[in-house]
C-alpha cells in the first residue's frame, strides 16, 4: 500500500469515529427520553409524539445518514489496517469480513432505528403509525444493533489486530495493550458508555497510522566505477 492510500485509510477512520459519534448524538437528539418509570403504554405514547413532529423526523433521517457514510468510512479504514499492518493471511481474511460485519450492523440499526417510519412518512408520503407499541418496538432496535451487534463485532475486530499486531510489532507497545482495553469497553457497550473507549482506540490507531505514512525516499542510482 503506498503512502497515500494509507493516509487516506487512516483518515477515513477518523471521520468513522467522528461520524458514528455525530450520527449517535443526532439520534438519540430526536428521540424520546424514556424512564425506567414509564410504563409501556406511556413509552408507546412519548414515541408517538416524538415521531409526529417533522423536525424530529428529519433529524433522525439525518442522523442515519451520518451513521451510513461512517460505516463506509470504517471498511475503508479496515482495509486500510489490514494492509498496512501486514497481517497474516487469515488474520487480515479476519478484519477484512469483520469491517464489513460492523458497516453493515451500523447501516441496519441506522435504518430500521427511528429513521426507517421517519423516512417512510417523510419521503414516502406514508401516514404517521398511530400504533406506538409498534413504533416503540422497531424504533428502540436502534441501540443493540448499535451497541450490542457493532459492539461484539468490534470486540472481535480490536481483538484480531492486537493480537496479530503485538506478534508482527505494527503498531506501538502501549496502543497494543490500549487495544485489550477496547475490546472490554466493544463488550461492555451495552451500557452505552463503555464504547467511548474502542472509539478512543480506533482513533488512536488511525492518528498512528497517518503519522507513519511516509512517502518512500528516492532511490538513488548506482554510480559505475
Amino acid at each position: 500500500m503506498s503512502a497515500g492510500q494509507q493516509r487516506r485509510a487512516m483518515a477515513a477512520g477518523i471521520a468513522f469515529v467522528a461520524l458514528f459519534v455525530a450520527g449517535v448524538l443526532i439520534t438519540f437528539g430526536d428521540t424520546p427520553e424514556i424512564k425506567k418509570s414509564d410504563t409501556a403504554a406511556t413509552a408507546a405514547q412519548k414515541w408517538l409524539s416524538e415521531l409526529s413532529s417533522s423536525g424530529h423526523r428529519v433529524g433522525l433521517i439525518i442522523g442515519a445518514y451520518v451513521l451510513i457514510v461512517g460505516a463506509i468510512a470504517f471498511v475503508w479504514f479496515c482495509n486500510g489496517l489490514r494492509q498496512w499492518l501486514v497481517l497474516s493471511p487469515m488474520a487480515g481474511r479476519t478484519i477484512s469480513t469483520l469491517g464489513v460485519l460492523g458497516a453493515g450492523a451500523i447501516t441496519v440499526g441506522a435504518m430500521i432505528g427511528g429513521a426507517g417510519i421517519a423516512g417512510a412518512v417523510e419521503f414516502g408520503e406514508q401516514p404517521l403509525p398511530q400504533n406506538g407499541d409498534a413504533i416503540r418496538a422497531v424504533s428502540e432496535m436502534f441501540f443493540p444493533f448499535l451497541f450490542v451487534v457493532f459492539g461484539l463485532v468490534s470486540a472481535a475486530l480490536i481483538g484480531t489486530i492486537t493480537a496479530s499486531a503485538m506478534r508482527a510489532g505494527g503498531i506501538p507497545r502501549w496502543l497494543a495493550y490500549a487495544g485489550w482495553i477496547g475490546v472490554l469497553g466493544s463488550i461492555a457497550g451495552v451500557i452505552f458508555i463503555p464504547f467511548v473507549l474502542p472509539l478512543l482506540w480506533y482513533l488512536g490507531v488511525a492518528i498512528v497510522g497517518l503519522a507513519r505514512a511516509k512517502p518512500a525516499a528516492p532511490t538513488q542510482p548506482a554510480v559505475s566505477g
